[in-house]
């Protein structure tokens, strides 16, 4: 035997000397007996060896021998009436019982009535036919079974957990035992000293296995009513004398196991002996070298650990160093200046790109007063935070422009906080834009100038071909006007190519002109519906099959006539595309979007548009058709942007042409707007 086994089995020695009852003298008892009187105790009437009704008739067992030493200590009558235990729990909720003898302690029980101290502790197991007990070694291993058990919180609660568990719930432990053994249930829940009684009373002890498993331990005790303090004072000072004395654990020794006193008593006779002879000089010694080995094992632990923890240490020193410097390298690389205050405004720390824009460097000592580009964005900060027209987190624009030196500068001053969220600082972060801001500015003249001369151009190009005509016809008027025929053709050609110069002007002006849409609430359905009927005799004439789908009545929040003339170009624009195709079809389709947006499509069957006209599809004077001006589409986007929605084309070669507009909806909004 190991020297660590000889401490274990000498420590148990010890245990059982010093819980062995003591034969001489005895505890005076504190307790001071209350005047006779009798009380109901209630108890279960089927849960031997605790409390069971015998064949007198009479209840008997642990719980109720402990009750009769109870009574005897204080000068009582106790009378006990077998129920069930929801029946005893109702009784004495109902005041017409003074207590229960053995009832399990849990947080709800707890609530409704008093607890003494326990005196036992109960715990369930498992019950299952042999042929099952292989296949059974944990709780998980009862799903799928028909499980039957007594009404005990905390097992049933655990058990609604393991899920496909189908369970019985009864009264008693005899009621589940029956199921178990009439082949109703396949596995029986409850506490293996009851079991072990009836399993031999019904002589089923080999047919059956009581499992060592633990299943969710309790108290056992004894409740009294609610508030009855005197009673439960009786019981908790009775029960810590009958502890000390070693009374409880004889009775329970009795009944779980017959002639175990016995036992017990020969053997505190031979610890006794044992301990007189070798007990001190053992334990003392092998203490001795346990702790010594346990202290030099504890030392060599220790020693390891500080020897790792150092090397740990170390290697987070090296880490955070390394950090460090890969975040000094990042904020001197990176192209925003980056600044920090403590709250004072005194400046703390400072990046590359903060001390170019500001002229200073790391020998010279950067500050506010140093630096009039840093003290102008502090004050202009200042400012717009006092007229409360900037948000903390916000993006702010600086323009500089003085001393014949402009300059644009956008900034964000931020707070700083520690791990406490205590303000610490402050934290300012700018972008010098100003090189940004020339080149775009030069774009956009660039582009002007561009668009100025592609306008200029398309008017030429588009008044030339009118002009040509009508000069034709005067220079030729002196000679021909006798002519009928001639008088005829200039009468029918002359208005006409007027009215195609009246277009052209008429159009320059809807786009270049800006006028604010009237935006009122219009249905989709009618603005739809007076277009296609307008167009229903071109659209017959020309063969095309032209489809309206309406998903739901949407009521758009428009200018009536600029959106009519959007729609106008773009379904003329479809009928000029499959005018030439095998297959003429136009898809209009009317559906929403989203809460706020309806969208309206347009799908052609035509030839498609290529990818390097999509580009330009939107300039002015930009066309593909003989005779076409190259505004409608321009005209198009700007009147749908002005009313708030979006002008989309998709298309490519062969494949046909979609065009989608999204346009604001009515909503309550627009009707407090117009109220």
């Amino acid at each position: 035997m190991q020297k660590n086994d000889w401490f274990l089995f000498v420590c148990f020695l010890l245990s059982l000397l010093l819980a062995a009852p003591q034969v001489h003298g005895s505890v005076p008892f504190p307790v001071s007996p209350p005047a006779k009187k009798t009380y109901k105790i209630a108890a279960e009437w089927a849960l031997p060896p605790f409390s069971y009704v015998a064949a007198n008739g009479s209840l008997t067992g642990a719980s109720i021998d402990i009750m009769e030493k109870i009574a005897a200590y204080n000068n009582i009558v106790f009378e006990y009436i077998p129920m069930d235990l929801a029946q005893a729990e109702k009784e004495l909720r109902a005041g017409k019982i003074d207590a229960i003898a053995g009832l399990t302690y849990s947080a709800r029980k707890n609530k409704m009535f008093d607890f003494s101290d326990p005196y036992f502790t109960m715990s369930d197991t498992l019950i299952v036919p042999n042929k099952k007990r292989n296949s059974i070694r944990s709780m998980s291993d009862i799903r799928n079974s028909h499980v039957v058990l007594q009404n005990r919180e905390a097992v049933v609660e655990s058990l609604f957990n393991l899920r496909h568990t189908n369970l019985t719930i009864t009264d008693n432990q005899l009621s589940g035992l029956l199921a178990l053994l009439q082949g109703r249930a396949d596995v029986f829940i409850g506490n293996k000293w009851t079991a072990d009684v009836y399993l031999q009373h019904f002589k089923q002890q080999d047919s059956f296995a009581v499992l060592e498993i633990v299943v969710e331990p309790a108290d056992f005790a004894i409740a009294v009513r609610k508030g009855n303090d005197p009673l439960l004072n009786v019981m908790n000072k009775t029960l810590a004398v009958m502890k000390t004395k070693g009374e409880i654990s004889a009775i329970i020794n009795d009944w779980l196991t017959p002639g175990f006193a016995v036992q017990i008593n020969r053997l505190q006779h031979f610890i006794q002996l044992l301990m007189i002879v070798l007990g001190a000089t053992a334990c003392i010694l092998l203490f001795i070298y346990i702790w010594n080995q346990r202290l030099k094992k504890a030392v060599q632990e220790r020693t390891k650990e500080l020897s790792t923890l150092n090397g740990y240490l170390q290697e987070q020193r090296q880490q955070v160093a390394d950090r460090d410097a890969f975040k000094e390298q990042i904020l001197n690389n990176i192209h925003t200046g980056i600044v920090t205050f403590d709250l004072d405004f005194s400046l703390t720390s400072s990046n590359s790109r903060a001390e170019e824009m500001l002229h200073s460097s790391r020998e010279a000592p950067l500050s506010i007063q140093h630096s009039p580009l840093l003290a102008r964005i502090i004050a202009h900060d200042k400012d717009i935070r006092d007229r409360k027209e900037k948000r903390d987190d916000s993006l702010t624009k600086l323009e500089i422009n003085e001393q014949e030196e402009w300059k644009v500068i956008y900034y964000r001053l931020l707070t700083l906080y520690d791990a406490q969220k205590r303000q610490t600082g402050y934290l300012l972060s700018m972008t010098d834009r100003t090189e940004e801001k020339r080149l775009e500015q030069k774009l956009i003249v660039q582009e002007k100038l561009h668009a100025l001369g592609q306008l200029v151009a398309g008017i030429a190009h588009e008044i030339r071909n009118p002009l040509t005509s009508i000069k034709t016809f005067v220079e030729v008027m002196p000679d021909k006007y006798d002519q009928p025929h001639f008088r005829q053709a200039m009468m029918e050609y002359i208005p006409a190519e007027i009215d195609r110069l009246n277009a052209i002007v008429t159009d320059l002006l809807d786009y270049a002109r800006p006028r604010s849409p009237s935006q009122e609430k219009y249905p989709a359905n009618a603005l739809l519906s007076s277009l296609l009927t307008l167009l229903r005799v071109t659209v017959e004439k020309k063969h095309i099959c032209m489809e309206h789908i309406v998903h739901e009545d949407l009521v758009f929040y428009i200018d009536p006539q600029q959106i009519r003339q959007v729609f106008l170009n773009l379904l003329l624009n479809a009928i000029d595309a499959v005018e030439q195709q095998p297959t003429k079809k136009i898809i209009v389709t009317v559906e929403r979007e989203s809460a706020v947006t309806g969208k309206v499509t347009i799908t052609d069957t035509g030839s498609g548009i290529a990818p390097e006209q999509i580009k330009r599809i939107f300039e002015p004077f930009y066309t593909s058709k003989h005779n076409g001006v190259g505004l409608g589409l321009p005209l198009s986007y700007k009147l749908t942007k002005e009313n708030e929605g979006d002008l989309r084309i998709a298309s490519g070669p062969g494949q046909g042409t979609t065009v989608t507009v999204l346009l604001p909806l009515y909503t309550q909004e627009d009707r407090l707007h117009e109220s």
